[in-house]
């Protein structure tokens, strides 16, 4: 902003003056108001800057440009602007274009602190940016000079650092408790099998001869679960099962299997369900889906494997002390920045869930120590 207004009462009373002049008998008196206010404001553009690390821990900064990104509210009463829903914390405060505009035509200024503390005052210009680190105040002044209004505008950024996953140590208490999950652990134990896992409508377990089986009832009855492929093929050991809602269908789940086999030596099998309940919908089956000669991200083996859906990604977590992401359903699994473990986690034999909050649970087997991650977006 380069157009200062030390003198900008002066101006005001000028143009008044001026108008005065100018008017014969013929002309209408010309009404200039005495309130105003500002009815709107917007961040018109506000620049974010995201750090990320490639797979070789080359460090990277990137700009993002957001449009309008959050709804301000102005309290007339109190003379505040402010945002309820919390910016990124890597927005960048001191660049900002922001919109605003006032009643009755008020003349809109910033007001920033001088160096002797006193003020220091800027017409407004949508195409100029703002520095809301430094800005003392927003004013608008009255058509007719006679007054003006102060506005003290907050931008709310998230304090915790924003696209990463963070955690925090709990306890043993804080733990969610997953009832279902221990009936179906029942109901397969006295049937004689490992559970699996579990989906919407149908539960998953391993018979005594490898064979999958399925149950559609709760445990109280099951059959052996339809395969596209041979079953010499289905995860022998450190297997890890997930489900979530596939988008695309009305009930329907999304289900991936991976485990280690000694049939592929270079990582993990991974089988895919996309199990569908509708009363018209055709029977599901088991996909296997191989690892391509070209794709060199798949899913390594490990002992101790995790699988879980979490902030709309597939997670692996094993022994290795890394977490896999997978950003389409099982194809390729690789190694993020975002997404790493607990800095402090003593131990690398853990199991991982999830649970309705969109938090993601550590639990030490040895240690007994408790994590919760989260993902502010």
């Amino acid at each position: 902003m380069k157009r200062y207004i030390s003198t900008l009462c002066t101006m005001l009373a000028c143009a008044l003056l001026v108008t005065s002049c100018l008017k014969d008998d013929t002309t209408n008196d010309t009404q200039y108001y005495n309130d105003t206010a500002i009815v709107t404001f917007k961040l018109a553009t506000i620049n974010r800057y995201i750090h990320t690390t490639s797979l070789t821990g080359a460090d990277s900064v990137y700009k993002s440009t957001l449009s309008d990104p959050v709804v301000f509210t102005i309290d007339q009463a109190q003379h505040k602007i402010y945002n309820t829903d919390s910016l990124y914390s890597d927005v960048d405060l001191n660049h900002v274009l922001a919109t605003v505009s006032s009643k009755n035509s008020g003349t809109v200024v910033v007001n920033y602190p001088a160096v002797d503390g006193t003020d220091s005052l800027l017409f407004y210009s949508s195409t100029d940016s703002i520095d809301f680190e430094k800005l003392r105040d927003l004013r608008v002044y009255a058509q007719d000079g006679s007054s003006y209004r102060s506005y003290q505008v907050t931008i709310n950024v998230h304090k915790a650092k924003t696209g990463v996953l963070l955690w925090e140590q709990k306890s043993a208490a804080d733990l969610p408790i997953d009832t279902k999950k221990a009936l179906w652990e029942q109901a397969a134990e006295t049937a004689g099998m490992s559970l699996i896992g579990y989906g919407s409508a149908e539960g998953y377990a391993f018979a005594n001869d490898g064979m999958l089986m399925v149950s559609k009832d709760n445990g109280e009855t099951w059959t052996a679960d339809s395969l596209d492929e041979d079953a010499a093929w289905l995860p022998t050991s450190n297997y890890a099962f997930t489900s979530w809602p596939f988008a695309a269908n009305d009930s329907t789940d999304y289900q991936l299997l991976v485990g280690s086999n000694d049939n592929q030596s270079e990582g993990c099998v991974v089988w895919r369900k996309i199990a569908e309940y509708s009363k018209r919908s055709l029977p599901s089956k088991w996909v296997l889906i191989p690892i391509e000669n070209h794709n060199h991200y798949y899913l390594p083996k490990m002992e101790n494997l995790n699988l879980v859906y979490f902030s709309g990604k597939v997670l692996a977590i094993g022994n290795n002390k890394k977490i896999y992401v997978s950003r389409d359903q099982g194809i390729t699994w690789k190694t993020d920045s975002k997404y790493t473990l607990p800095d402090e986690l003593g131990t690398s034999n853990v199991t991982a869930t999830t649970d309705k909050d969109g938090y993601l649970w550590l639990v030490g087997k040895d240690t007994g120590e408790v994590w919760r991650g989260l993902i502010i977006e």
